[in-house]
């Protein structure tokens, strides 16, 4: 029965099933991610709009993220749940440049980001 060629083609691709199931269901493995053109969004308007001033946008409109974390974890992070965002409320007028910062859903609480380009927002307050 062992010398059987298809009972060992069966044996193999049996146990290659279970063991390919046990990894991805118990040992939830890290993987990397990429996820592009999240929208940046702005936020401290407010306070600008106080002191008489508003803010536009220049660049960038969008930024690539690579995100590192659980497979469960990443694959849950879907590209709507996910905010680039720039804080604009301690800003001068003319030209300012600030960090982007990303923020995630807290059910995502086991994702870090690796690499985010570009890093910086440029906008005008006037």
């Amino acid at each position: 029965m062992l010398r059987n060629k298809k009972f060992q083609l069966i044996a193999s691709l049996l146990i290659a099933v279970v063991l390919w199931l046990y990894v991805v269901g118990n040992v939830n493995p890290t993987i990397v991610a990429s996820v592009r053109g999240i929208e940046v969004e702005m936020t401290g308007e407010d306070e600008l709009a106080d002191l008489g001033m508003s803010a536009t946008l220049d660049s960038p409109k969008t930024v690539d993220i690579v995100i590192r974390g659980s497979r469960s974890d990443v694959n849950e992070a879907k590209k709507s749940d996910i905010h680039a965002v720039v804080d604009v409320s301690n800003c001068n007028y003319g030209k300012n440049e600030e960090s982007i910062k990303i923020t995630f859903p807290e059910k995502i609480s086991g994702v870090t980001i690796d690499q985010m380009t570009p890093e910086e927002a440029k906008f005008t307050v006037e």
